[in-house]
């Protein structure tokens, strides 16, 4: 006849856990075990067994026995850099979910010390089950333990880092892949006739926002602490925009035309700021999407690294893409249409209507034509210093 041993001898809590773990013989179990699963004939069984397996294997693999591998015994407490507090509107400040949850699990951490000496087993259960739970609440495991904390739907490291619902409500998606969608933009393609042939029109306002790391990184470099910097942008100062003309002309961006089938379809240009909303291409680059003017858009996108940008400059401005060679070597992708094949001819042939006009030079004959002095048609008479020798 069995008995029952006196309750005074008996363990009980986590210390009865820390026991029954110290008493498991992982190499021993884990001999026992691959016997088992060769010669069990139930797969729910082998199933088991096999589970059993990866966690002693895992054990021995990282040199770790069961009672120090399962057993917690002080609670990590992270630096506050990583809860830190945050100031908003009406001098509020709010702080991390997981600083009100170590707050919880710390009052009834406290409460228990107060009495587990003097209280019996059985009225420590709750006292314990919550202390568990508070701690489940802090990793992120478990819902918090007190009213207000639920009411709050504050969330412990787990639940922050890969969001309930869904990793796009987790930390990765909402605090640090969300910002890369201030390195992007889309838009509606327009024809504009009056880009250099690696240039590409994009909207001003998208610019300052594609380009406010560059801008801000600039500033820093030469002296401007990183609030003054961001005020300066968003101000868009005389120190500011003399960045941004400065990096437009160094930093090329990104066009893509989904999907991306072929090389061309991810062409660097450098932007030309203009008014608006709409994407100005150069009508010569429209091999380049496969597209044309009838509401096709294109996405936008801004290297950031000083390599990417190095390899945006080697690889994908327009005079890389201008050879097809899936046509044969040599063959260009880049053509004048029709509206640029008239266009040619007007501004070539002159009119001879008009008196010849002469100038010294390119530059004054050019300055000549956008003052209006002169029109496209207007003949000229060019000196002989600018003939070749």
């Amino acid at each position: 006849m069995n008995t029952i041993q006196d309750t005074e001898d008996l363990t009980t809590g986590g210390a009865a856990i820390e026991q029954m773990l110290t008493e498991v013989n992982v190499d021993q179990q884990l001999k026992s075990l691959k016997k088992d699963a060769v010669s069990t004939k139930s797969p729910s069984k082998r199933d088991a067994i096999v589970k059993k397996i990866k966690y002693l294997s895992g054990l021995k693999k990282m040199d770790l026995i069961p009672q120090e591998a399962y057993i917690l015994h002080n609670i990590p407490v992270v630096p506050p850099i990583v809860r830190p507090p945050i100031q908003t509107g009406s001098n509020r400040i709010e702080y991390a979910d997981v600083n009100q949850l170590y707050k919880d699990h710390m009052t009834v951490n406290t409460a228990l010390k107060g009495v587990k000496d003097i209280a019996g087993h059985g009225d420590l259960v709750g006292g314990r089950r919550d202390l568990y739970n508070g701690a489940k609440a802090v990793f992120g495991v478990g819902e918090a333990i007190t009213g207000t904390s639920r009411g709050n739907t504050l969330k412990g490291f787990v639940r922050a880092i890969s969001g309930e619902t869904g990793p796009k409500g987790g930390y990765f998606h909402s605090k640090l892949l969300s910002k890369k969608e201030d390195f992007s933009a889309r838009g509606t393609i327009f024809a504009h006739g009056n880009l250099g042939f690696n240039e590409a029109a994009i909207p001003v306002d998208m610019i300052w926002v594609l380009y406010e790391f560059h801008i801000i990184r600039d500033l820093v470099k030469n002296g401007y602490s990183y609030v003054d910097a961001k005020k300066a942008v968003t101000d868009r100062n005389m120190a500011a925009t003399a960045v941004f003309n400065k990096v437009i002309k160094e930093c090329p961006i990104i066009l893509n035309r989904a999907p991306s089938l072929l090389l061309s379809n991810l062409t660097a240009h450098y932007p030309v700021p203009v008014e608006g909303k709409t994407i100005g291409i150069n009508p010569l680059h429209l091999p380049f999407y496969a597209g044309d003017f009838d509401g096709d858009a294109l996405s936008v996108q801004t290297p950031i690294t000083p390599e990417a940008i190095a390899e945006a400059k080697k690889k994908l401005l327009p005079v890389s893409h201008v050879y097809d060679y899936r046509r044969g070597l040599g063959m260009s992708m880049v053509m004048p249409g029709h509206e640029a094949i008239i266009g040619s001819m007007h501004l070539t042939e002159p009119d001879l209507a008009q008196k010849p006009v002469t100038f010294k030079t390119e530059k004054d004959a050019l300055a000549a034509l956008k003052s209006g002095t002169i029109l496209e048609s207007t003949p000229l008479l060019i000196t002989d210093d600018l003939r070749p020798n």
